[in-house]
């Protein structure tokens, strides 16, 4: 179970906070974190285990599997896998070796 324990004023204005809207990440894949991409592993024509490095591939489309490597990220000296969410057809790619990136940054689009 979860617990809030809030003060009497807390509780009061806590009427008045407007609750986030949640996401629907199921169909885009964004940077956790801030840091510099690495590699992209996709490109249009792959099968679904392929892990080819591209340099930019905008408005191609081509299918990815669920936890198949997206791209790579270099944030703090350490290399993070980007992986699918889901089994797809990659609408666009918004990222490319040696892009910097922030947190939440759009990398890809699945359809």
């Amino acid at each position: 179970y979860k617990v809030n324990i809030l003060t009497k004023l807390a509780a009061e204005l806590n009427k008045f906070m407007l609750e986030k809207a949640t996401e629907d990440t199921s169909s885009v894949l964004r940077s956790p974190m801030p840091g510099v991409v690495v590699a992209v592993s996709v490109k249009p024509g792959d099968a679904a285990t392929s892990s080819l490095s591209v340099e930019i591939c905008l408005f191609w489309t081509f299918q990815v599997a669920e936890g198949q490597e997206i791209c790579v990220i270099e944030a703090m000296k350490m290399q993070n896998s980007m992986t699918a969410g889901k089994t797809g057809t990659v609408k666009s790619v918004h990222c490319r070796a040696g892009d910097t990136v922030g947190e939440g940054d759009l990398l890809v689009e699945l359809e």
